[in-house]
């Protein structure tokens, strides 16, 4: 096969995976940042600017924190002033919606005041503001803390502990719609224990009341760049957007598997297209069992050969998440096959690098 007609196969191929452009996310909503160091967040996995200055960059190597699944990417930094990225999501007007990601603060250099470094906008176009995280200089480290709205229209509570400097931490936020006027609610947790994670929400680490209007819905997910006397060197990675605890927080296996849910228990089989897709070098791969039994998930190239075994054991019912680091593969197409009791069902994939 010439050069030319193999260049024209993989774009083909890449045309059909790469689904259109959606600049509204659906939830639950998983990101990872998977994507070229170097480059700009905006313009990419749904995320937008809403102003002028210094943007948000991608950076090689990603986060991690006991008992949550490895990234499947990389990771944003962003420090002082500079522009707000914005990632739109199916809009929420009741209930309480969650968003979780892994901080990291590496430098304090300069911070005088606190400021917020995410939140939530109200719609499409709005910024009126809902549960934003706060940052702030405490001793050596620094503190986290919340806020239904803007002040006054809400207090900024802190949680307690200090936490360190270049040490992650998980951060989960929520805003919950409380009938009634002003009286919305904000709440943080603080590196939650993993005894929870895929389950029900824990006591939080800090509250916040709105005391001004209420908020008609949540629409944006926005990281926010203040100013260079206020915005510390952030890391943020593994963001994760949605309407329960259990969809922000992923329980994790010994053998690496990630619990996906913790609602009722699937009612039947299904094995999910793998995200990204085309990937480099990582990919996700969901997939629900819905009775006891002993479960194989295996990769094999378009030989038929086998390429790798990401599962082997006995499972629960209840859904699942499983990454596969081809980091050691060549580029080309991938079948990964599921096997559960009398069940298969077979998926394609792509890695180009």
């Amino acid at each position: 096969m010439s050069t030319t007609l193999r260049l024209l196969v993989i774009v083909a191929l890449v045309a059909l995976f790469i689904p259109a452009t959606q600049a509204q996310v659906t939830l639950p909503h998983y990101d990872g940042f998977n994507y070229t160091p170097g480059t700009m967040l905006r313009g990419q996995g749904g995320w937008d600017a809403v102003n002028s200055g210094d943007t948000v960059w991608i950076a090689a190597g990603n986060l991690s924190y006991t008992g949550f699944p490895s990234s499947a990417g990389n990771k944003i930094t962003f420090s002082g002033a500079g522009q707000e990225q914005v990632k739109l999501f199916t809009t929420v007007t009741a209930g309480t919606f969650y968003y979780s990601y892994l901080l990291r603060v590496t430098s304090l250099a300069g911070i005088k005041a606190e400021a917020y470094i995410s939140g939530l906008y109200q719609s499409a176009t709005s910024t009126t503001t809902g549960t934003l995280v706060w940052v702030k200089q405490d001793g050596a480290g620094f503190a986290v803390g919340v806020s239904a709205r803007t002040v006054p229209n809400a207090p900024v509570n802190y949680y307690t502990t200090t936490q360190s400097l270049n040490t992650t931490c998980l951060v989960v936020g929520a805003f919950q719609f409380v009938d009634g006027t002003s009286n919305d609610s904000a709440k943080i947790w603080v590196n939650p224990d993993a005894s929870t994670f895929g389950k029900t929400a824990p006591s939080p680490s800090a509250i916040s009341v709105n005391t001004g209007t209420d908020l008609t819905g949540l629409a944006r997910f926005v990281i926010r760049q203040d100013a260079d006397t206020t915005t510390p060197n952030c890391e943020i990675d593994e963001l994760r957007l949605g309407t329960s605890w259990a969809d922000v927080t992923r329980a994790i296996s010994a053998t690496g598997v990630a619990e996906a849910d913790d609602g009722a228990l699937p009612h039947s089989f299904r094995l999910e297209q793998n995200y990204p897709n085309p990937f480099n070098p990582s990919t996700n791969i969901r997939f629900s069992v819905a009775s006891a039994g002993n479960v194989t998930l295996k990769v094999s190239d378009v030989l038929g050969r086998e390429i790798a075994t990401l599962v082997n054991e006995t499972m629960s019912p209840g859904a699942y998440n499983v990454r596969w680091n081809a980091s050691s593969a060549p580029s080309g197409m991938y079948f990964y096959t599921i096997r559960a009791g009398n069940a298969v069902e077979t998926k394609r994939m792509l890695l180009v690098k």
